[in-house]
């Protein structure tokens, strides 16, 4: 058997982050050995079944709904990845700012400042949500003897970067 080439690799790893293929059907359509599929997918993690999924979706709506429900759909979908697009940037340049300004100061209201800003943007991000877990009142007690400072925080951020 030949070896495989770089695209064939490419191709057998493209179809398995589908998510839609077992290792025994990717050897059939590839035509290789389920222990070269074995080898080639031992590291690696279903990367785009949540895409593939979508995508069917779109497929499937497009044979369902009229079609100037799919142009609003469509035109609503590229505004909004337009947006996202938009904050993203904006968030971006906002870190490098926060990150900046962290350096240059060295006092409680201005570092909370900072913090407060470095939040609304993991918020803005999807990184932490919105709305703390609600706790009790001893477990409250418990958890701000360990909780950090503002400080400590924006200093442990600045390490990380």
């Amino acid at each position: 058997m030949a070896r495989l080439t770089d695209r064939d690799r490419e191709l057998i790893l493209a179809d398995y982050h589908t998510g839609e293929f077992s290792q025994r059907e990717l050897s059939k359509k590839h035509n290789v050995s389920v222990g070269t599929i074995s080898k080639l997918t031992k590291e690696e993690m279903v990367q785009n079944e949540h895409i593939m999924n979508a995508q069917v979706t779109v497929l499937r709506a497009e044979k369902e709904l009229p079609s100037e429900q799919m142009n609003a759909i469509m035109n609503a979908a590229q505004e909004k990845l337009r947006h996202t697009a938009l904050i993203n940037d904006n968030a971006t340049l906002l870190s490098k700012k926060i990150k900046t300004m962290a350096e240059q100061i060295d006092t409680p209201n201005d570092l909370k400042t900072l913090a407060d800003a470095n939040d609304r943007l993991a918020i803005t991000l999807k990184v932490a949500d919105r709305h703390a877990p609600k706790i009790d009142i001893t477990q409250q007690q418990a958890i701000q003897s360990t909780t950090p400072t503002t400080i400590q925080y924006i200093e442990d951020v600045q390490t990380r970067d």
